[in-house]
């Protein structure tokens, strides 16, 4: 009895994994290397090692990760547990870096979540200037923040090297520009023209399916 059970088990688990890879083949007529996404020459680890990462790379200045957000915003909670999604403010050109910096202040301050969508919507919907230390400092003001607590913040060590870190990850990929999607630090996701953010991220989760099969095959072996 006990043998049949476990055979029945083993056997359901079996199909389970065909069906995942079937899957992800018959997708893979649709999503192509070169075309859709390109392989990272030198994966880069990930930030919860056991989890599949999907990582935005983006500016606050960017129009394009601005409308973005709104993409990602309803995507984001249809994420299985075993995805970890992490955002990344690479400093690509020398004036996103206090952009960069703020990102990090508003991480450290625990404060992110409420200042995020702020400073993109001050920035593109209510056209304000905030592209300098001074003028961050004058914006945070309105979240309790003073212009002292906020300048120790953005010129601390911590928030330097995340600075520093991001931004060498970025160019440790290659990114030519943001937003870019890189899934668990092996794939960027190929920003076309005539491609939907929507499409990109049909993308994402394609990659994220070829990521979660291979890793089961991986542990069946």
């Amino acid at each position: 009895m006990n043998n049949a059970l476990s055979l029945r088990t083993t056997l359901v688990a079996t199909l389970a994994l065909f069906a995942s890879l079937f899957s992800t083949l018959l997708q893979a007529e649709t999503y192509r290397e070169g075309v859709d996404y390109e392989l990272i020459q030198q994966p880069g680890k990930v930030e919860v090692p056991g989890k599949i990462e999907v990582r935005e790379f983006f500016s606050f200045s960017c129009p394009h990760c601005f409308s973005l957000e709104s993409y990602t915003a309803e995507w984001k909670p249809t994420l299985a547990d075993d995805v970890n999604f992490v955002m990344t403010p690479a400093a690509m050109r020398k004036d996103w870096e206090p952009l960069a910096h703020a990102y990090y202040v508003a991480e450290a301050l625990g404060k992110l979540e409420q200042i995020k969508p702020d400073l993109f919507s001050a920035i593109h919907v209510k056209k304000q200037n905030l592209y300098t230390q001074a003028e961050l400092a004058g914006f945070f003001k309105g979240y309790g923040v003073t212009e002292d607590d906020f300048n120790k913040l953005y010129n601390s060590f911590s928030v330097r090297v995340k600075v520093r870190q991001a931004t060498a990850l970025a160019k440790t990929y290659r990114l030519r520009g943001v937003p870019a999607l890189v899934v668990n630090g092996k794939y960027v996701v190929k920003s076309q023209t005539g491609k939907t953010f929507a499409d990109l991220l049909q993308v994402v989760n394609f990659l994220v399916d070829k990521e979660r099969a291979a890793s089961k095959v991986a542990v069946a072996q």
